[in-house]
């Protein structure tokens, strides 16, 4: 959908923090130029970062806008601790947001389906490419 980029590398002292099932702050651009930050959960495969949203919801719109992204995730156990990515979205689809969101879902509650809002909610998966890495602790 969107040209290809290869992701940059994730240093292995902080791999873990994208692997666990950890809350990430996601930071985007509105369209008055100001940042907005919102917590989401979100899955790390073959060096890309995939999160998802309801369609039409204000990070959605942001995205779509302007598809490039900041993204945070702190130790839990050592809050000096932190990995920081920032990249371009380099795809989104609406066709796997509900598979995606249900397999969220079950990564960090255990819950078999999506349950929040109403269940024919229009969902959408954002394949986000690291480009820049910052790492802490």
């Amino acid at each position: 959908m969107m040209e290809a980029h290869i992701p940059a590398e994730i240093p292995a002292s902080h791999r873990d923090l994208l692997e666990r099932p950890l809350i990430m702050t996601l930071a985007t651009t509105l369209p008055d130029g100001t940042p907005q930050a919102t917590p989401v959960w979100f899955h790390f495969e073959d060096g890309y970062v995939y999160l998802n949203t309801m369609v039409g919801r204000l990070k959605d719109r942001a995205i779509r806008a302007r598809p490039y992204v900041a993204l945070m995730v702190v130790d839990p156990d050592n809050i000096y601790r932190y990995i920081q990515v920032r990249g371009p979205v380099v795809e989104f689809s609406e066709e796997h947001g509900r598979a995606h969101i249900d397999y969220l879902a079950r990564r960090y509650t255990g819950a078999e389906r999506y349950t929040f809002g109403p269940p024919d909610q229009r969902r959408v998966r954002y394949k986000v490419a690291p480009e820049k890495v910052n790492v802490m602790g």
